[in-house]
């Protein structure tokens, strides 16, 4: 069974629109032929534009019918060739030229509307009768295109089934390398690794987990690509620590989600109190923590754990 356009669906649109395109600007000119127009199809936006806004300039054209300068030049030029349109100096500035339609091009325009109607019937005949709807249903795709290109919207797709595709999984000996691969990168991106750091990362097995505290990682693809950690206190109290997510990966809602799980074992494990240090100058997560309830309090006495934190933050619950 052999393949069409129509096999492979909405991902040939384009292919589609361009081939039936080319169809109804083929069958239009041959109708302006017969009728003794020797003008093609592609040159009458311009001339419609010109009638209903008057003098305009190539540019302006150009973002109008949303064609390249070039092109309206190349047009602009046959339309002066036929005598449809004239040229005419802009009264706000001398160094730019308009077009404008002439009254051959008025004569002409006035001439069309019989084959016009016939235009329109012909498309009612193939989009069988619902012409209305698919030039509202154009109108729309437009303005969301003019609102956001289409590379951001498939760009914006691509992020969203990322992220439906993220999976938040507990901590196995296994991943001890990715827990501080990512870490490492993260404290060599914005600071540095500081001793407390190479301990707990180069075993957090002892530092972390045998003391009662959790890991979460984020799995992306079968790689691992965001942790965090809930590291138990000394006086009884969490804190959320060890959160970073690659690069590659951030936008995805991936520490939001290390968070939201990091406060389910939280509430399970009967603490009372849980905090976290970090750096004033680290914004973005600094508003990811405020928005997620942790608010800013004075340190408790004692020193920070690290020499970098100045930033003491207490979750205040959801």
């Amino acid at each position: 069974m052999s393949s069409s356009l129509q096999t492979y669906g909405s991902l040939m649109l384009a292919s589609r629109l361009r081939r039936l395109s080319d169809q109804l600007y083929a069958g239009v000119d041959t109708s302006y032929l017969a009728a003794g127009v020797e003008l093609t199809s592609r040159c009458f936006p311009l001339l419609l534009l010109l009638r209903d806004n008057g003098p305009t300039s190539i540019t302006a054209l150009a973002a109008q019918i949303g064609q390249t300068h070039p092109v309206v030049v190349q047009l602009g030029r046959k339309l002066l060739d036929a005598g449809v349109v004239a040229e005419m100096p802009d009264a706000k500035d001398e160094r730019r030229r308009l077009l404008a339609l002439s009254d051959a091009g008025l004569a002409l325009l006035r001439d069309m509307a019989p084959l016009w109607d016939d235009v329109r019937a012909a498309v009612d005949a193939v989009f069988e009768q619902g012409t209305p709807q698919l030039m509202a249903s154009l109108d729309r795709a437009e303005a969301r295109l003019q609102a956001q290109g289409f590379g951001e919207t498939i760009a914006a797709c691509r992020r969203q089934r990322e992220r439906a595709a993220v999976e938040i999984i507990d901590y196995a000996p296994d991943y001890a390398p990715d827990f501080k691969r990512l870490n490492i990168a993260w404290l060599e991106r914005y600071f540095y690794v500081e001793a407390l750091d190479d301990k707990v990362l180069s075993d957090p097995q002892s530092s972390i987990l045998d003391a009662g505290g959790q890991i979460f990682l984020a799995r992306l693809d079968g790689k691992i690509v965001g942790t965090c950690a809930l590291i138990r206190a000394g006086d009884g109290s969490i804190e959320l620590s060890k959160m970073a997510v690659t690069p590659e990966c951030q936008g995805l809602g991936i520490a939001r989600r290390l968070i939201e799980r990091a406060f389910d074992a939280f509430e399970a494990s009967g603490a009372q109190l849980l905090f976290l240090e970090s750096n004033s100058k680290l914004a973005p997560a600094i508003r990811l923590y405020e928005s997620s309830g942790f608010t800013h309090v004075a340190r408790p006495a004692g020193d920070a754990h690290y020499q970098r934190a100045d930033v003491y933050m207490e979750w205040q619950g959801r």
